[in-house]
């Protein structure tokens, strides 16, 4: 996928999310490993709520995205 499709997955219609994950993308996405960049795209995937929900420690966060969670928390 092109980043320009990955910075466009990043709008999920949250003014807030859409900023940290624009934020994300900006500074952090350009260093990941392909293998990051890949459990980042299927995050993005996630349902809006889900992901808002994790990073409110509403929900139990998923293992493999606690990397991006930590990361998205320390954007603030």
């Amino acid at each position: 996928m092109h980043d320009s499709q990955v910075k466009w997955k990043c709008r999920k219609g949250l003014r807030e999310l859409d900023i940290l994950l624009s934020k994300y993308f900006e500074e952090k996405y350009p260093h990941l490993t392909d293998e990051d960049k890949l459990i980042f795209l299927e995050f993005i995937e996630l349902d809006t709520y889900a992901i808002l929900d994790m990073l409110t420690n509403k929900a139990t966060d998923d293992f493999k995205y606690k990397n991006i969670l930590l990361a998205l928390k320390s954007l603030n």
